[in-house]
């Protein structure tokens, strides 16, 4: 979508020039120079090589003109569906609802220092990779592994889905007032990973080698899914809990970074919830502008907050005051069907839309700013698979996403569809089939979230999919689509299912990688425009969790430990 000077937009600037001529001529008052309004180009841009960052926060973002705008068709209505919608602001059941500060997720931009700040990445979640490397022979070394341990309670041993780590480097003055390790504290190149674990944990790893940045910090709850860094750069980290345990229901954690201290919880139990299920797998996302916190949580309920979040770089100081909350829950057709509620899978947010799969097998497109469903799709199974959002060339925007396999024919075997979505009506464009199994109790399909290659690179406009059980059982296989048609690229056929995301690792000469790992801890550098296999490290240890780059490094997390890898 990008942003043009229309024809009545000259001739208005024409006549006012013409206007002042006059006035000035007939000793008039003078006229003021017309402004122009500024509006941002939302199209993918590549990402740049690591700089030192800046200290502000990321600038505001104009609407885009025309605006994007979501409706339902006859077959999207809600209503077709058998949806029933609530929203309660506060204590308060509200029949409609208005934001008073109108949400605006501007484009990909979303972190505003160098790193990954939230699950692939931001709020179209299209890759968890930021920079770029200096390949020459294509291999993988494996630099260094830490231990994790486990909750003593739990069966839940180190790193588990979705569970990918973040990484941030922080600006200087931040790193001062941080509880850092002396030696990290003035190391001034130095790049954080930061990983909440199964093991009740948050853990610091210098990305150069591995060796703590500073103690793990204690929480004593079950961390499956991924955290978030607040966008803006403030030492703030959101995460969420994914069982219940030490007495506690799964829980919303606000958490300083400066010295590692929770300063706001929530529990998910909550009584508006039509599911007694309260666990939060799903990564939440913060929009800078408003301060505001939009977080789904498994019980069926979107939650979003108001932070008052204030940062005071000179004390290093951070403090959060949430307002109550603005919350929705739903249930529908499948839902008498016996099918679960609940967002497993993390939000794609474009504008003030939120883009939601649910475990029944529905996609939703909701207003953030009027919190009401627009849209909802049958998207045929249990979406735990976090969708993908890219801008079209003719400006409208789309979304990719692929289910696992639950409830299909209720059936061992089944075809599941990868599929492109028209974003603004959840009319289906088209569907590749996959057939997947579920054996054992652990899905087939797509429990990986979905790779768009980089603008500008060998892997531009390829949509890369990692799907588990399929060809076979205990095969997985990496296919690689064309994202405007979804004929098939390239395929490469793993040893084991898979759970963890593909992520992209790009040269400055615009050369692309594919990092996958499989159940078994088999880890592939893929060449990314022919899926050829360039190398392989064996971890011998399960891999549910995603990974994340930066520059040349691969941080990885396996049952057994934190792995970083360097690709030569």
């Amino acid at each position: 979508m990008k942003a043009t000077i229309t024809i009545l937009s000259v001739i208005a600037i024409l006549l006012l020039v013409a206007l002042a001529c006059v006035m000035f001529f007939m000793g008039g008052e003078e006229v003021p120079e017309p402004t122009t309004q500024v509006t941002t180009t939302v199209t993918p841009t590549t990402t740049a090589a690591p700089t030192e960052p800046p200290t502000t926060a990321a600038p505001t973002t104009e609407p885009t003109e025309p605006p994007f705008e979501a409706s339902h068709t006859p077959d999207t209505d809600p209503d077709a569906w058998g949806v029933q919608w609530a929203i309660m602001a506060g204590d308060q059941l509200v029949e409609s609802y208005e934001r008073p500060d109108p949400i605006f997720f501007g484009g990909e931009d979303y972190f505003a220092l160098p790193g990954v700040a939230t699950f692939r990445g931001g709020s179209y979640r299209q890759d968890a990779s930021y920079g770029t490397a200096q390949i020459v022979e294509g291999s993988l070394n494996q630099l260094s592994k830490t231990s994790v341990g486990f909750l003593s309670e739990a069966e839940w041993i180190g790193c588990g889905w979705t569970g990918q780590p973040l990484i941030v480097k922080w600006d200087a003055q931040t790193r001062q007032h941080m509880n850092l390790y002396e030696e990290k504290k003035n190391k001034e190149d130095l790049v954080e990973v930061i990983y909440a674990k199964m093991d009740g944990r948050i853990h610091f790893l210098d990305l150069e080698d591995g060796s703590a940045t500073r103690d793990p910090m204690y929480v004593g709850m079950v961390f499956k899914g991924s955290g978030a860094l607040d966008p803006r750069g403030y030492p703030i980290l959101y995460v969420g809990s994914g069982l219940a345990q030490n007495g506690k229901q799964p829980t919303m954690f606000i958490i300083d970074l400066i010295n590692c201290q929770v300063m706001k919880e929530f529990s998910g139990y909550d009584t508006f919830s039509l599911r007694s299920w309260y666990a939060f797998d799903s990564c939440p996302l913060v929009d800078a502008d408003t301060d505001t916190l939009i977080w789904p949580g498994e019980s069926g309920i979107l939650y979003t907050m108001r932070l008052n979040a204030e940062y005071d770089r000179e004390a290093g100081l951070v403090s959060v005051e949430p307002e109550a909350p603005v919350k929705t829950h739903y249930t529908h057709t499948y839902r008498q069907q016996g099918r679960n509620l609940g967002y497993e899978s993390s939000a794609v947010v474009v504008e003030q839309y939120a883009y939601l799969g649910d475990n029944s097998g529905m996609l939703q497109c909701i207003d953030l700013n009027t919190m009401q469903m627009v849209w909802t799709q049958d998207v045929v199974d249990d979406l735990n698979s976090t969708p993908l959002f890219d801008w079209g060339e003719d400006g409208n925007g789309y979304l990719y996403l692929c289910p696992s396999l639950e409830f299909s024919n209720g059936g061992t075997w089944n075809d599941l569809p990868i599929c492109k979505i028209d974003a603004r009506t959840g009319e289906i464009l088209w569907t590749h089939e996959l057939t997947c199994c579920t054996f054992d109790g652990v899905s087939g399909g797509a429990l990986a979230s979905p790779l768009l290659g980089r603008p500008g690179t060998d892997m531009e406009d390829l949509l890369i999919y990692s799907v588990g059980r399929s060809p076979s059982a205990w095969k997985g296989q990496v296919v690689a689509l064309d994202k405007e048609d979804g004929h098939v690229v390239w395929q490469y056929e793993t040893a084991n299912y898979m759970w963890s995301s593909p992520v992209g690792i790009y040269t400055e000469d615009g050369k692309g990688y594919v990092f996958q790992a499989d159940a078994s801890g088999n880890c592939y550098l893929l060449d990314g425009a022919t899926g050829e296999k360039l190398s392989s490290v064996a971890l011998k240890s399960t891999v549910e969790a995603s990974p994340v780059v930066y520059g040349n490094r691969v941080v990885l997390g396996s049952r057994s430990g934190i792995h970083i890898f360097e690709i030569k």
